[in-house]
């Protein structure tokens, strides 16, 4: 089979006439990749086509290059020192490798090599001169000049730390002998008990009789010191224990309970407590007892009753041992309403009323700030009145409440216009939050109302205080301030 189009002739032409028309053909460099195709693809020789495979010398199918199979991988021969030798024993010299590394260190390193700098060779010995000190350090192998250093200032403070610290120390060394000359012959505090004379006046030679020595306080006891704890700083406080929801806490109080009943029968499976006698009641007399309630029901119906009031009492003094007594409800009651006391924030809260006039709203104002112990003041002038309360944060926002929410400052209002000539102009009762926050510490001993004529005898009563700006932050609040 051939990749040429086939053409059956009667008489094959010879050789030379077949050389002649190849000759004429227009492109020689196809048939030359024809060629070298069809020996690559293994086609078998057409006998009608050998004159034309063969005209062109080295074209032939048999000069195409055929692949070879691989040859075997060179075997690694070593000896007893670790040589390379080849198959007849000689050792194989192989050439190392030039760094071929092209990192810039390396290159960095080969300019630097390249371009260094000889040091220079002294003419003169300087050994020959009369003059050379060999305690200056002159080396002869380095460089005359050296390299110029920086300046080094010192530190600022630095000669008089070293000067307070030889102090120290030369007052320590002082201290140190004296106390070594005042207490040579003072004993240690384990051997004075044990010294009659208290001190080591009586140790001759390291021994000491007996008859120095107070021997009833020799006895076969061991005698351990009072353990002392070290200086240190308290510890940090524990971490808050996480919060629980209602929830969560009923869950865990369930699974406690139920862990605990669980104990108490394995208790009473191994014997270690009684069982419990068994509730008897009327409604269940026949189901617990059975055939025993027939025989003397009247003894067992009094029996019955009997256990059910000793149960009962049980109940009630149960619960007359869990209850608080008057002094830890009135503890218990602070607790609820009050913070602590030991805390040291203080919450300030200043009020601004158009008109506090009125003797009910003036009394709800006081009463309630002394109900929850609040201090402060309530300067009533014309015109205007100022509220400053100070306590803790529960008691703050209950007193927010009252004068915010509880309080209709209108009703006061018409209450005194019914009374008076109404007049239109005036503003509409109300209070305002002016200020709230914290101080270190509380201006006022107590609460009290003051009434004022003007505004000069208002404000010198915060004066007074040490806090005339609460009076003048009050005066020159807006209602469109923020709180």
């Amino acid at each position: 089979m051939s990749i040429f189009p086939t053409t059956t002739f009667a008489n094959p032409p010879a050789s030379g006439s077949s050389a002649a028309g190849i000759a004429t053909l227009p492109n020689l460099e196809a048939v030359r990749r024809a060629q070298e195709l069809a020996a690559r693809m293994g086609f078998r020789q057409d006998p009608q086509f050998a004159p034309l495979i063969n005209m062109f010398p080295g074209q032939m199918v048999t000069d195409v290059a055929i692949l070879q199979k691989p040859t075997k991988a060179p075997v690694l021969r070593l000896d007893a020192q670790g040589r390379e030798i080849d198959e007849h024993g000689n050792v194989v010299n192989v050439t190392k490798p030039n760094n071929l590394s092209t990192l810039k260190v390396n290159i960095n390193k080969q300019k630097k090599e390249a371009f260094e700098i000889l040091k220079p060779v002294l003419d003169v010995d300087p050994e020959s001169n009369p003059h050379f000190d060999e305690s200056m350090g002159i080396n002869k192998t380095k460089l005359l000049r050296p390299k110029r250093m920086n300046f080094q200032f010192v530190e600022e403070g630095k000669w008089s730390r070293d000067a307070e610290t030889i102090k120290l120390k030369l007052y320590y060394n002082h201290v140190r002998r004296r106390y070594k000359v005042a207490n040579w012959n003072k004993p240690a505090w384990l051997d004075a008990p044990l010294l009659r004379s208290g001190n080591y006046g009586d140790v001759d030679n390291g021994t000491i009789g007996e008859d120095k020595l107070k021997m009833e306080k020799i006895t076969f006891y061991v005698e351990h010191p009072r353990p002392i704890e070290p200086p240190a700083e308290p510890a940090p406080p524990p971490p808050q224990p996480l919060k629980l929801t209602k929830q969560e806490q009923k869950k865990l109080r369930t699974q406690r309970r139920i862990a605990k009943e669980k104990e108490r029968q394995e208790m009473i499976r191994q014997g270690v407590i009684e069982p419990p006698k068994p509730k008897v009641k009327i409604s269940n007399l026949m189901k617990v007892l059975g055939s025993e309630a027939t025989q003397d029901p009247t003894r067992l119906e009094k029996e019955i009753h009997t256990a059910a009031a000793e149960r009962e009492q049980a109940h009630i003094d149960r619960n007359i041992a869990r209850k608080l007594t008057p002094a830890e409800l009135r503890e218990k009651k602070e607790r609820k309403l009050f913070d602590d006391p030991n805390t040291l924030e203080t919450i300030v809260s200043l009020y601004r009323i158009n008109d506090l006039s009125h003797p009910k709203a003036r009394f709800r104002v006081d009463v309630n700030a002394q109900e929850n112990r609040l201090t402060g003041c309530a300067v009533i002038c014309d015109g205007i009145s100022v509220v400053v309360v100070e306590g803790g944060s529960k008691s703050i926002k209950r007193y927010g409440k009252l004068m915010l929410r509880r309080i209709n400052w209108s009703d006061f209002s018409k209450e005194k216009e019914e009374n008076e000539d109404s007049d239109d102009d005036k503003p509409a009762n109300k209070c305002e939050l002016v200020w709230q926050g914290s101080v270190a510490k509380p201006s006022f001993n107590r609460f009290g109302v003051h009434d004022c004529i003007t505004e000069a005898a208002a404000r010198k009563v915060f004066v007074d205080a040490g806090v005339p700006h609460y009076w003048d932050q009050a005066v020159n609040y807006a209602e469109d301030e923020a709180v």
